[in-house]
């Protein structure tokens, strides 16, 4: 095997950026992504095994029945290597994990947009010697916004709206965009929140500026900031509190027991998945809400040139590259001696009853690219072998994104 060393023109590292681009509508607890239509598949269920609004992050077990899907496993030995969803307690314990035996993970890993909300309420929970009597419990969903208190903070410089306050026992209204739709960062003027009632556009919130904060640009308060956005993090945090669609409502946003509720920018994202403590909404069907952003992700990428010049790798130790030969190998007891062998000449000629010059022939069909251990750590298969021959050169081009 022939080795050829990475020169340093050889190695081209460079960064690749895409403008991923999304639209979901929520409408009736369903979410429906870019429009799409989720194909079911040829074994009861969905092509993809996500639901509408969801994307599966390496888009494996394309139509495969469900009791035969791929999955990951590490197989549990000294290493002690596991999953993060293993605990320690359930690595160690070994009646459910013995050695040897695989520790799984479950494909798909999907993703999908989702809501938290955080009702009014103190921020801390007080059971302290000082309040006995009067004790205080916070709400669960209250650990939400209060790890958000670093992250609004630092943007101080940006205005009033971006100092955390009194955000700690108002009611918030968090919509969450995972990194795998957006990539590095949601790019900035690109937010839009829609509202709808039976179709018609009620209210509407820009990013008109760039900076984070959400405003009302159509509705009953335009111009009236409802909440503001975290790029890098893709988060949306709503607080309008007043009424959008004009008293004109039916839906019941938080129970299905009360009366039907005021339209706000609080119960926007209304029939998401939710995260934390639930929400027992009621009948939601002549609203629904319209999230679109656009995104920006970059991907770190190494293009590799491998060469093989003239007269080089023009021999191979594939059994079938010489002649078999028909005479058998000289042996005895002190020594072992196999008889000369030529190499096939594989040259063709256009002319009948006629050998064509002998060339030494090869076909590149794989390149290894190796670590300075000289470990195999890739491999490059080329589409359809290439013909070597020593009068030719070639340069392959190969790209790794990260």
């Amino acid at each position: 095997m022939a080795y050829r060393k990475f020169g340093g023109q050889d190695l081209i590292y460079n960064t690749l950026v895409t403008k991923p681009e999304y639209s979901f509508l929520i409408y009736s607890g369903s979410v429906y992504k870019n429009n799409d239509i989720v194909l079911d598949g040829d074994f009861a269920n969905k092509v993809a095994h996500v639901s509408s609004g969801e994307i599966s992050l390496h888009e494996m077990n394309v139509n495969r029945p469900s009791d035969s899907l791929v999955y990951s496993y590490i197989e549990k030995d000294t290493t002690r290597y596991a999953n993060r969803t293993i605990s320690t307690s359930q690595f160690d314990d070994r009646t459910q994990f013995a050695y040897g035996s695989q520790v799984t993970q479950s494909y798909p890993m999907k993703a999908g947009i989702t809501r938290i909300f955080v009702p009014t309420g103190a921020q801390f929970s007080n059971h302290g010697f000082d309040n006995i009597g009067s004790a205080t419990t916070a709400p669960a969903n209250k650990k939400y916004i209060r790890s958000l208190r670093n992250v609004i903070e630092s943007r101080k410089a940006l205005g009033k709206n971006f100092t955390y306050d009194n955000l700690g026992t108002k009611e918030v209204n968090i919509l969450c965009i995972p990194g795998i739709f957006y990539g590095s960062q949601i790019d900035k003027k690109s937010i839009e929140l829609n509202y709808y009632v039976t179709g018609t556009l009620v209210g509407q919130l820009k990013d008109v500026n760039g900076d984070g904060i959400l405003v009302e640009t159509t509705g009953s308060q335009v111009g009236e900031v409802a909440g503001l956005a975290i790029y890098e993090q893709g988060l949306m945090l709503l607080t309008g509190s007043w009424d959008i669609s004009g008293g004109s409502y039916s839906d019941k946003f938080f129970s299905p027991s009360d009366s039907p509720t005021e339209m706000t920018w609080k119960s926007f994202g209304t029939g998401m998945p939710v995260v934390g403590t639930a929400i027992n909404s009621g009948s939601v069907v002549s609203s629904s809400c319209e999230v679109k952003f656009k995104g920006t992700n970059k991907i770190p990428t190494l293009t590799m040139l491998a060469f093989a010049e003239k007269g080089m790798y023009n021999f191979s130790a594939n059994p079938s590259f010489m002649h078999t030969s028909s005479v058998s190998a000289l042996s005895s007891s002190i020594f072992y001696s196999e008889k000369k062998r030529t190499i096939k000449n594989i040259t063709t000629s256009d002319y009948v009853n006629f050998d064509a010059p002998f060339k030494s022939t090869t076909y590149i069909s794989k390149v290894g690219i190796y670590d300075e251990n000289k470990n195999l750590i890739a491999i490059a298969k080329l589409a359809n072998p290439i013909k070597k021959t020593p009068d030719r050169d070639y340069m392959i081009k190969m790209r790794l994104d990260f």
